[in-house]
């Protein structure tokens, strides 16, 4: 099929995920900013869409890995946020809140883990998965978790990753997307205020 600059229906995909985990991001507590879990949860993330840009093998093109990460945390995001935390209402165990369970930032770690196991094999993914384990022992040495709110977090995160697996095929079905989504990214300038920017397109 032609190439098209953000097919739409994608692209709204993206900004839903982005748009809701903006709150969640808010809500941070003080004592979390100054935690290095908070960081480190993002790195396998981050590694799920990077390692193939410098050359490792991956599974699947960028533009596809991008639909399955954003499909995998949007649904965490449900899941965790919005769902199960205000409904267990478990306070935490340093008393600063009734929001432990699940723990979320168990729940970012393992859902990036296992979409790089997914998509680069056990050589990277024992590596991202070892890194998410590291968060959720971290969240419960610092009291900001009980162990079972770690240990739901991560079976979460795992589910999650396999959910933006299992949908990559359908949403890319259901858009009239070819057998593979590549997305490109190009540096750029907005020709009105001359900020340095980046622009984006999938190609299908």
């Amino acid at each position: 099929m032609s190439s098209h600059a953000w097919n739409m229906p994608l692209a709204a995909l993206l900004l839903a995920a982005l748009l809701l985990a903006a709150p969640h991001a808010a809500r941070a507590q003080s004592l979390d900013l100054q935690l290095a879990e908070t960081y480190y949860q993002y790195v396998p993330a981050l590694a799920d869409l990077g390692l193939g840009l410098v050359g490792v093998k991956s599974e699947n093109p960028l533009g596809d890995r991008a639909i399955e990460l954003a499909v995998a945390y949007t649904t965490q995001i449900i899941l965790v946020n919005a769902l199960l935390k205000n409904v267990v209402n478990e306070e935490r165990p340093d008393g600063s809140a009734f929001n432990s369970f699940p723990s979320g930032h168990t729940a970012t770690a393992f859902t990036g883990a296992e979409l790089v196991r997914l998509e680069y094999g056990w050589g990277w993914g024992a590596g991202a998965y070892a890194l998410a384990t590291t968060v959720g022992v971290m969240r419960v040495v610092h009291q900001r978790h009980h162990w079972w709110d770690a240990l739901a977090g991560a079976g979460i995160g795992i589910l999650c990753a396999n959910v933006g697996r299992w949908s990559l095929k359908p949403i890319k079905g259901l858009f009239g997307a070819g057998t593979q989504a590549d997305l490109a990214v190009a540096p750029t300038v907005d020709p009105y205020s001359g900020t340095p920017c980046a622009a984006l397109a999938l190609r299908f």
